[in-house]
């Protein structure tokens, strides 16, 4: 059945009404009609079964048929901090990270970004990855949308955590283990969310090592082989909500 997005304050408790984009991929791309039944996703852990009623203007109104069990968020949070990376890689890691369930993306300006973004190319970027983002969603059938914020540079970012249990890949750590200091940390009542952070393609500059540890991130290495930065980013997220409980259960 297809899945369209649907804002929360545009549901009541027999209606719902598709905003134009929606309803313009449901007529024209995939070429529904009045009665075709969908499922409405609205991005905070609702679902409902629905029927194309009718159209109002440019947007279908649906009638409510079943409103489903709300989804709860996971019990480890996942904020994935990202060092932007060149050409369409973090559009990857945007799509791949719904899949496994990640909360929150905050794209970052590194040292060693090959992308150095302006603010008006930035915004331009951060609705495309939204609209991915929200196609990502529907694909998956994941309810819960990807939380995708503006881009911060470091000092920004550490002001935003706050002392907020994080951890940093780092290719150059070699006395602690990703899986093991993720072990302790879950051990140690690690329960509601957690920073991992992934630098670009050229990696962390010295001098941000030292700013985050300095801020109590803890740097860990994901083993002997060299990753991309998207696949990094991906293998690091799994793990983390693997451990937690929230991949690999039914």
């Amino acid at each position: 059945m297809h899945r369209f997005f649907i804002a929360p304050q545009d549901i009541n408790e027999q209606e719902a009404l598709l905003d134009e984009h929606e309803s313009r991929h449901a007529l024209q791309v995939m070429r529904l009609k009045m009665g075709d039944e969908v499922i409405l996703l609205d991005g905070e852990g609702g679902s409902y079964r629905a029927v194309l009623q009718k159209t109002q203007g440019r947007r279908v109104q649906a009638a409510l048929l079943e409103t489903q069990p709300k989804s709860p968020l996971a019990v480890l949070q996942i904020h994935l901090v990202q060092g932007l990376p060149k050409a369409d890689k973090l559009e990857i890691i945007i799509q791949k990270a719904v899949e496994i369930g990640v909360h929150t993306l905050y794209p970052l300006q590194c040292r060693r970004s090959v992308a150095q973004l302006k603010e008006q190319a930035l915004d331009k970027k951060k609705q495309r990855w939204e609209a991915i983002a929200r196609e990502a969603c529907k694909q998956s059938g994941r309810s819960h949308r990807l939380q995708i914020e503006p881009a911060y540079d470091l000092t920004q970012l550490l002001q935003f955590m706050k002392g907020r249990p994080g951890i940093v890949l780092y290719e150059q750590e070699t006395q602690t283990g990703y899986k093991e200091l993720l072990k302790r940390l879950l051990r140690n009542g690690l329960r509601r969310e957690l920073f991992i952070l992934v630098g670009p393609e050229g990696g962390w500059d010295a001098s941000e090592i030292a700013q985050l540890t300095h801020a109590g991130v803890h740097t860990a290495s994901l083993g002997r082989g060299i990753l991309r930065t998207e696949t990094a980013a991906l293998v690091a997220a799994a793990l983390a909500l693997y451990e937690a409980g929230e991949l690999g259960m039914i």
